[in-house]
Formats: structure tokens, C-alpha cells, sequence
């Protein structure tokens, strides 16, 4: 049963002796070489740009978990089985984000934690990753996810002399606490693996990156009311439909005079590269298809043709709507 700790005042934080039943953390990459009471406003959580530099998380901090985890410290108190949010003897902030945030909210201006460094042989990086992804397990956590994990694995594979096995890339993680079947872990090294050997044959590239390199190429071809809409061919069907929108979005604009599609890839290997493209190709055939259809729809009955038609809204009101609420027509 977890064991809790009630805060003395509101306001005020734990001390170091109330985790004296908790060995200090070991890892694999990094020493733990005590525990502090440090200032909040002394550890430093961001980069020069403002942006809090939780690079463990592929999605950024979890701005829903903090209030969870204020909330259990308010009422239940600290937890004294889970490790302190781990930091370096100069303050930087290596795991613990979301709680850094819960303790802010809670008004306390001190907190409890462990002070950590690499073994020899290892990076800071190396250390980001292992308490970043396997140090959260304190409830109610929110656990590194497999997309945390692919994103940490891809830059460990990045930083190897040599293209690592699959077998090494499933020790790699297993070496970080997680949850994770065999298969998953087979999926994500496979996944990761697969990944960097695109990025190490082609360009990897983004949408910002597509429109500033076509500039770069062929700039003067283009004036500032020519939109250049990026389009990634590898993605899934659902990215194709969206860039519809936008493109349906930008003819009806007046500022835009006319619009310059370019495809790209992402995590596609260069062997496989052009299948996609013709892929990506023919299912863009089919979408013109479809507005085909639409326009010859729109000539036979003319404005009576909506190309968005709602008809209903469904009931959801409890107690008081039970039928398909119907749409007033205008006309």
C-alpha cells in the first residue's frame, strides 16, 4: 500500500529525512549522490527560448496529469515510495516536469530531490533517457509511452558508430523500467531501426522545412500570393483529407492567387521511396475523382446542391431531446 506523508501547512515541503526508507535511485547510466531540499526558482527547467526542455516526452509535458498530482498531494499528501524528481548538481531538471508544475501550483516554493550524474562512459543524454522514460511510476504518473520511447531510442541508434541489431535496440529498452509486452518492444526497435535507416539514405524533412527549401530552390518562381502547401504522401489517409480542407480553404481565399503542391516523404528508405510517391500519386488521382463527381452533382442540381450538408443533429440533450433534431432550411 503506497505510503503518504501529510504536508505540516499549506504552503510548506517535505524534507529529506522523510525519504530515509527509500534507497537512493541506481541506474545504468547514472550515480545518485544524495537528495536536497532545493528552491524551485533555482532549478532550471527551460532553454533561452522559454521553452521547458522535456525532451524524454515526445509530446511535451502533460499539462492534464499536473493538476492530478496536485490534487493527490493536497489530499493525500507526499509520497514517500516513489523517488524525488531527479536533477544535476546545477540545478537542471532531469525528470519530474509534470510534478515541478503540480508543486508550483500548490503554492510550495521548495521541494525534495535527488541529485544525479553520469557514470563513466556515459552522457547527459544517456541520462535524460533512462530517469526520463523509467522514473514514473509514482501515481498518478502519467508512463512514458511507445512514442517516447521511439523518439529516445532514435537518438541513442543516431549516436552509435555503427547501426545497432534489433536485439541490441530491445536491450536498450529493457534496460528502462516500462510496461511494454516483448512484442511491443520488438515493434518499437523494429519501428526505430527502420527510421534512422531512412534519415541515413534521404533528407529527413517536415512541412516548414518543404516550403522553406522550395523557396530556396526555385524562389523566384514564386510571389507572396503564392501558397506552397507541403504534402506528406507517407502519411495516412486521414493527413491526405486534411490537406483537402486546406486546399479547398486557399482557392476561396482572395489574398491567394494560386496554390504550388509539393510532396515529400517521411521515414520511407530511398529504395522504397519512388513506390510511395506513386502511391501517393494514385490516391490523389482518386480525391480529384471525387470532386469530380461533386461538381457534376453541383451542375445537375444546382444551388440546391451543398457540398456540406448537415441534416440533423443527434439528441443529446438528457431528459429533454429524444429525436433527430432537424436543420431549418432557409427557403
Amino acid at each position: 500500500m503506497a505510503q503518504y506523508r501529510k504536508l505540516p501547512s499549506e504552503n510548506s515541503c517535505p524534507k529529506v529525512d522523510w525519504f530515509k526508507n527509500l534507497e537512493l535511485p541506481t541506474g545504468r547510466t547514472f550515480v545518485c549522490t544524495g537528495r536536497e531540499v532545493r528552491a524551485l526558482d533555482h532549478i532550471e527547467r527551460e532553454n533561452n527560448d522559454g521553452q521547458v526542455i522535456n525532451i524524454a516526452r515526445e509530446t511535451g509535458t502533460s499539462k492534464e496529469n499536473y493538476l492530478a498530482i496536485a490534487n493527490n498531494i493536497k489530499v493525500n499528501g507526499v509520497l514517500l515510495d516513489a523517488q524525488p524528481p531527479f536533477i544535476s548538481e546545477d540545478g537542471k531538471l532531469k525528470d519530474g516536469f509534470t510534478r515541478f508544475e503540480s508543486f508550483e501550483s500548490i503554492g510550495t516554493t521548495h521541494w525534495v530531490f535527488n541529485i544525479v550524474k553520469p557514470k563513466e562512459g556515459f552522457t547527459w543524454n544517456d541520462v535524460n533517457d533512462e530517469v526520463g522514460l523509467g522514473a514514473n511510476n509514482h501515481p498518478p504518473s502519467k508512463p512514458a509511452t511507445q512514442g517516447d520511447f521511439k523518439r529516445a531510442l532514435n537518438r541513442w541508434i543516431a549516436s552509435q558508430d555503427k547501426a545497432p541489431t534489433s536485439g541490441e535496440c530491445q536491450d536498450w529498452i529493457n534496460n528502462i523500467p516500462h510496461s511494454f509486452t516483448p512484442t511491443v518492444v520488438a515493434n518499437i526497435a523494429e519501428y526505430s531501426l527502420k527510421s534512422n535507416a531512412a534519415k541515413s539514405s534521404m533528407e529527413s524533412l517536415d512541412g516548414p522545412d518543404v516550403i522553406r527549401k522550395t523557396k530556396e530552390l526555385h524562389g523566384d518562381s514564386f510571389t507572396d500570393r503564392v501558397k506552397i502547401m507541403p504534402v506528406n504522401i507517407s502519411g495516412n489517409k486521414t493527413y491526405f483529407k486534411r490537406v483537402v480542407c486546406d486546399r479547398v480553404e486557399a482557392l476561396a481565399n482572395p489574398k491567394v492567387s494560386a496554390t504550388y503542391m509539393v510532396g515529400y516523404t517521411k521515414n520511407v528508405p530511398a529504395d522504397e521511396v519512388q513506390q510511395v510517391r506513386e502511391d501517393g500519386l494514385e490516391y490523389a488521382e482518386k480525391i480529384n475523382e471525387w470532386f469530380e463527381n461533386a461538381f457534376q452533382l453541383r451542375m445537375k442540381r444546382g444551388s440546391s446542391f451543398k457540398f456540406l450538408d448537415i441534416e440533423a443533429f443527434i439528441p443529446q440533450v438528457i431528459g429533454e431531446e429524444t429525436d433527430l433534431i432537424k436543420v431549418e432550411k432557409e427557403g
